[in-house]
């Protein structure tokens, strides 16, 4: 699947992952954002040799920070991340007292690449909108792991940007259009105040329409009443 699965953990687990590589190629896993022993940080030839065509390594780590992460490969990357080896790792901390309530909490996962413009794994009209009951609160956690930048543009209802590559901003803000670079999570809170579907795209044009029509990077929020 692209993405791979979600995965979610709790600050304190203690995390075993078993990468056993069914590829033609090497690969590796790095837990992108993650505070982890530098044995398990999955960068060839610095922090462990590349995992070969049949062969298995196990990274092991105890969770230490919350946030909105991710997992990828860090082998011949600028192919394989985009081809989709790569998926959502969110940590929670049970006791954090700064977390926000939301209704709806939703990864969107932005990639670029042989696979197009996609959201989720996805392009036009495939993607999947979110679907949300008037006054709702959704939790959107952008992760670009893509090779450009996207800045996603909601139409009609402003973005409160919460938190950056994990960390709580001390200063939230609004935004109606968020910049997010490769490599980059960024955490928003959007309140469904306004009826109706609304367009949600990357705001690099080209990554969202073209002579057809839209494509690519587009999805919409759609507000329903109670």
């Amino acid at each position: 699947t692209v993405p791979g699965p979600q995965l979610h953990v709790e600050v304190g687990d203690r995390v075993r992952i078993t990468l056993t590589n069914e590829l033609p190629e090497p690969t590796t896993i790095h837990f992108h954002g993650q505070l982890v022993p530098n044995e398990v940080d999955g960068v060839p030839v610095i922090t462990q040799p590349a995992v070969m065509p049949g062969e298995s390594f196990t990274y092991e780590f105890t969770v230490r920070n919350a946030g909105s992460h991710m997992y990828h490969s860090h082998f011949m990357a600028e192919h394989q991340v985009p081809m989709g080896l790569l998926g959502a790792f969110i940590v929670t901390d049970p006791a954090a007292t700064d977390e926000p309530d939301a209704d709806i909490d939703y990864t969107m996962i932005l990639n670029d690449g042989p696979l197009g413009f996609t959201i989720n794994g996805k392009g036009f009209p495939a993607t999947e909108p979110i679907i949300a009951t008037q006054g709702q609160m959704i939790r959107v956690r952008y992760m670009n792991e893509g090779l450009q930048i996207h800045p996603m543009h909601l139409h009609g209802i402003p973005q409160l940007v919460i938190a950056k590559d994990g960390w709580t901003l001390p200063q939230q803000h609004f935004e109606d259009t968020v910049l997010v670079a490769p490599g980059e999570r960024v955490d928003v809170l959007i309140e469904a105040s306004e009826l109706g579907a609304w367009a949600w795209h990357c705001h690099v044009l080209t990554h969202a329409e073209g002579p057809d029509g839209m494509f690519g990077m587009v999805t919409a929020l759609i507000v329903e009443e109670e």
